[in-house]
């Protein structure tokens, strides 16, 4: 799902692929016409995620954070995080896409092997803030539809969130952006994939 896992099959079983994008229904989201005074994320709340540091970041920064998502780490998150933090737990889709659409921008400091959740963001025309490391780095473009950091660390992302004028974004630029990991790019690609595949037997 990422030219990231490729290169680890490659390495570990010494095999070529062929890298096919999930989808995500881009069409689904919706851009706000302007942002409210808040940072996002939407992360199950498991230690690979690194909500802790998006939680050190913030109480550092004293930003309003806003927190999507459930796991085993909730309790041990909620007493780590500031008052300037809030934890909605799980939400649905339509509100989802609602605070997505109305954010700052969105904080993803973990390195996922694609990472869906930064694309939707993308999708509702709102800048990234990523750990550059992952399939963050084929799905985000510097200075384009978002910004990196290079540690995992939460002085890395608190430097990166003062730094990120998130007003400078074009919004329709960052959801054009996300088109290209559409779900109809994803269904046009397997298509292919398989016509290919069939013709070689």
């Amino acid at each position: 799902n990422s030219q990231y896992v490729a290169a680890r099959i490659k390495k570990y079983y010494r095999r070529d692929s062929t890298v096919i994008y999930p989808p995500v229904p881009v069409s689904s989201f919706f851009q706000s016409d302007g942002s409210d005074n808040y940072y996002l994320m939407v992360s199950r709340l498991r230690p690979y995620k690194r909500v802790d540091l998006a939680i050190e970041a913030f109480n550092q920064l004293k930003l309003p954070l806003i927190i999507i998502g459930g796991g085993e780490e909730t309790q041990r998150l909620r007493r780590k995080a500031r008052h300037n933090i809030s934890f909605l737990g799980e939400v649905d889709e339509r509100t989802k896409r609602k605070y997505l659409s109305h954010c700052r921008a969105f904080i993803h400091p973990q390195e996922e092997d694609f990472g869906i959740s930064a694309v939707e963001a993308m999708a509702s025309g709102k800048p990234v803030i990523a750990f550059g490391a992952g399939g963050a780095m084929e799905t985000i473009v510097e200075g384009v539809t978002g910004t990196f950091f290079s540690e995992q660390s939460w002085e890395a992302l608190v430097y990166a969130v003062l730094q990120c004028n998130t007003t400078a974004f074009d919004r329709s630029v960052i959801r054009s952006h996300a088109m290209k990991f559409d779900t109809s790019v994803f269904r046009d690609q397997i298509q292919q994939f398989v016509a290919k595949a069939a013709g070689q037997v």
